[in-house]
C-alpha cells in the first residue's frame, strides 16, 4: 500500500467518525475517492452498530471479578472500539456490493430490454436473456450473461462478460453475444474484442464474427452495423436450423416439432419478431419446409 492509500484510509476512518465533515474530506482525496465515499455511506446509511451498554458490561466485569477473588484483570473495551467495528463491518458491506453480483436483469419470451450501467456502458437483452453485475458497476466492469445481449461499451478500463459459454474482454467497443447451453457466438461491431472458449482465445475486430458449437468453431464478416433483432428481427447466416428454430420458439414461446434430420439444413436469412406466420414463411420458403400449426399452438414443420 503507498502513502497516498494509507492516508486516504486514515481520512474514511476519520470521516466515518465523524471527526471529518464531507468539505473536509473533499479537499484531502481525489474527487473519485470522493465520490466512491459517499455512494459507500449513502448505501450503508440504514446499517447501524448499536451503542455498549456501559452499566451493564461494568456490572458483568464487577461480577466475574468477585467470582474470581480478584485473581484476574479487569478487561476494558474502550467505545474507540466499538467506532472501528462498525467502519470495518461498513467497508466489508460495502465492498461486498461493488464486488459481488448483486443486481440482476432478466427478459420473458419475446421481450427486450435496455439497460444503462453506472459507467454509461448500455446493455440490450433479447428474449429469454439474464444479465447480472455488481451495484458499483463502474468499479467492477464484470458481468455476467446467459442468453443473448447486444453490448455498446464506454471507454475505460477493462470491460469483461463472463458466460457459461466463454468469456469476452474489451475496452470501448460494440458487440453481441449468445450464450445458450451448447452454443456460443460473438459478433464485433465496432472496436476490438478478446474471446475465450474453452482453451481457445480469439481477437475480434470490426465486422468479424465466431461461434462454437457442438465441437465445431466457426467465422465470418458480418456487414450489419448492429444486430437487426434490436429492430425485431432475427438475422442468422449459415445457421444449422435446430439453433434457428431455437430463436424463433425464444421469440414466440411455443412448442415446434420436426424430423430430426433437419437439424442439420443450414439457414441464411431473417425473420421477424411481430408476426408467426410471417416468420414461419420466412424460414420454410427458402428451404422447401412445410408448416402447420396445431389446435394446441404447436407448430409442426415438415419436409
Amino acid at each position: 500500500m503507498n502513502k497516498n492509500q494509507e492516508s486516504n484510509d486514515t481520512f474514511l476512518s476519520e470521516w466515518l467518525a465523524d471527526n471529518i465533515s464531507d468539505a473536509q474530506l473533499q479537499q484531502l482525496v481525489p474527487k473519485t475517492d470522493f465520490d466512491a465515499y459517499l455512494q459507500l455511506r449513502r448505501l450503508l446509511q440504514s446499517f447501524a452498530v448499536p451503542d455498549a451498554d456501559m452499566q451493564a458490561n461494568y456490572a458483568s466485569i464487577k461480577a466475574k471479578r468477585i467470582t474470581a477473588n480478584n485473581t484476574e484483570a479487569k478487561r476494558i473495551f474502550p467505545l474507540y472500539g466499538w467506532a472501528t467495528i462498525a467502519a470495518t463491518l461498513l467497508l466489508f458491506f460495502g465492498l461486498y456490493q461493488v464486488y459481488i453480483f448483486s443486481s440482476s436483469v432478466f427478459t420473458d419470451f419475446g421481450k427486450t430490454m435496455a439497460i444503462s450501467l453506472d459507467d454509461d456502458s448500455k446493455v440490450v437483452l433479447n428474449a429469454k436473456s439474464e444479465v447480472s453485475y455488481p451495484l458499483f458497476f463502474r468499479y467492477n466492469r464484470t458481468l455476467k450473461l446467459a442468453g443473448e445481449a447486444f453490448f455498446e461499451v464506454a471507454k475505460g478500463k477493462a470491460f469483461t462478460v463472463e458466460t457459461p459459454s466463454g468469456k469476452v474482454e474489451v475496452l470501448g467497443t460494440k458487440f453481441n453475444v449468445i450464450s445458450r447451453p451448447g452454443f456460443f457466438e460473438v459478433i464485433c461491431f465496432e472496436g476490438r474484442v478478446k474471446v475465450s472458449h474453452k482453451k481457445s482465445t480469439k481477437i475480434l475486430t470490426q465486422g468479424d464474427a465466431i461461434r462454437f458449437y457442438e465441437n465445431t468453431s466457426e467465422t465470418w464478416r458480418e456487414l450489419q452495423l448492429k444486430p437487426l433483432w434490436i429492430n425485431g428481427e432475427s438475422s442468422v447466416r449459415n445457421l444449422p436450423l435446430k439453433w434457428v428454430i431455437h430463436r424463433l420458439a425464444n421469440q414466440y414461446q411455443r412448442k415446434i416439432v420436426y424430423p430430426q434430420q433437419l437439424n442439420r439444413v443450414r439457414f441464411t436469412g431473417s425473420f421477424t419478431h411481430r408476426n408467426l406466420e410471417t416468420a414461419l414463411q420466412s424460414i420454410c420458403i427458402p428451404l422447401n419446409l412445410n408448416y402447420s400449426i396445431s389446435n394446441s399452438g404447436t407448430i409442426i414443420l415438415s419436409e
